[in-house]
């Protein structure tokens, strides 16, 4: 069986495509649970291998005469042999990738939760691909099996209907620093693949059920409903807030710097990085938030600076402080607003020179405003930061305060100089 199922030669290619992949995702540093979720993304691509050698099995044993013949052990047992080097395949390529995922983000242990509801997700779509073996042709079932777990994993996501992503096991929104995976979104994708599982062993004649058909569609109903009901109650991310007791908060002057502990290790450059920043723009008498927490934003007080740290450089770092002190207004996500923005990129920017940003990360997300900036209504960025920064301490606030609350109410300052 090993030496000739093709899930054995598939299973160092689909291992090194994983990781591969896993290199190009983001997802916040030393974080275990965003390190996972992020991993399980490679199953829209790599699942439909899992399933496609289950079919090719399964159209071997039904081509040669072997399901339909006498033979003494259960079609239970045979269908459990016959998927074992899928499950395996399956198992190593979602294994593997998350180990990658947490060494490459140096994010320690992996959250074992979602591996669980991954790998049964992964049995799942093992049984169905053998299901379409036995039942459709190769030329068939092959093809089909290896688009249905990528619309499945993929295209379902992309739906209107954000709750329906849960459904598949896969979490790969998931999961900002501040938010644990949310019980809900597991039990959904959970139920759902033990539905598929269930359903899937009797329609190949594996498991005997009293009132069979009955039972079977009473089992897919029940389990699509089920699922269903705790998805719906998860929004588009499968997350929920972490205990905010974890949080390690400390005094920075006469600010509060609280961070989560994966961020606040021995070798940990965020909190030396903040505390830099903190101590600087203090000196500089501007006004800050007198709370900095890592906690998620809807549970932060008026004067909490919400960090959103997703990488450790310190200009990245830089970068995340600079968008939480220039926060994006809500009213220019409404369709009918002409407010463009751009007094609120100014801010970031400012705000990321002041704290000693690099140049080269300026240009990498304002490079199109530093070369253009007429085109934006704007001045000379850089002339206006030089500007700025050359002015005495009460009017630099008060510039801070103007642009601010111009941005505030959504409206474009007809005047960016410093007064």
């Amino acid at each position: 069986m090993l030496r000739i199922s093709p899930a054995v030669w598939l299973t160092l290619p689909t291992l090194i495509l994983s990781i591969l992949y896993v290199t190009k995702a983001i997802y916040p540093n030393n974080y275990g649970v965003a390190a996972t979720a992020g991993a399980t993304s490679s199953m829209a691509f790599l699942v439909g291998f899992v399933a496609a050698t289950a079919a090719w099995e399964a159209a071997r044993l039904r081509r040669g005469g072997i399901w339909d013949a006498p033979h003494t052990r259960s079609r239970l047992e045979i269908t459990i042999i016959a998927v074992t080097p899928s499950v395996l395949l399956g198992a190593v390529f979602l294994f593997g990738t998350v180990v990658a995922a947490s060494v490459y983000g140096q994010a320690g242990m992996p959250e074992i939760r979602i591996v669980a509801v991954g790998f049964v997700a992964i049995c799942a779509w093992s049984l169905l691909g053998f299901l379409a073996g036995l039942r459709l042709p190769m030329s068939v079932s092959l093809p089909s099996m290896l688009l249905a777990p990528f619309l499945w994993f993929a295209f379902v996501p992309a739906l209107p209907v954000e709750w329906l992503r849960h459904l598949s096991g896969m979490y790969r929104d998931c999961c900002r620093i501040g938010a644990d995976i949310a019980p809900a979104a597991l039990f959904a994708g959970l139920i759902m693949n033990v539905t598929f599982i269930v359903v899937a062993l009797y329609a190949i004649g594996a498991l005997r059920m009293r009132w069979s058909r009955t039972a079977a569609t009473a089992v897919l109903v029940a389990g699509v409903m089920i699922s269903s009901a705790f998805a719906s109650n998860v929004g588009p991310i499968p997350e929920v807030a972490r205990d905010r007791s974890a949080l390690k908060c400390s005094m920075v002057g006469a600010t509060e710097l609280c961070l989560w502990p994966e961020h606040d290790g021995p070798t940990s450059v965020f909190r030396p990085t903040l505390n830099a920043v903190i101590v600087a723009l203090t000196r500089e008498d501007l006004p800050i938030p007198s709370r900095w927490s890592e906690e998620l934003a809807g549970s932060s007080s008026g004067d909490t600076l919400s960090l959103d740290l997703w990488k450790s450089d310190p200009d990245a770092i830089r970068w995340s402080i600079a968008q939480g002190l220039a926060p994006w207004p809500a009213c220019s996500e409404s369709p009918d607003t002409s407010f463009s923005g751009s007094s609120i990129d100014v801010l970031r920017g400012w705000w990321f020179t002041a704290m000693g940003g690099s140049e080269a990360m300026l240009q990498e997300n304002l490079g199109w405003l530093i070369a253009e900036p007429s085109a934006f209504g704007v001045p000379p960025i850089k002339e206006l930061y030089s500007a700025v920064g050359a002015a005495s301490v009460a009017s630099r606030v008060a510039w801070l305060e103007r642009l601010t609350s111009s941005a505030a109410e959504c409206q474009s300052p007809e005047n960016y100089s410093v007064q």
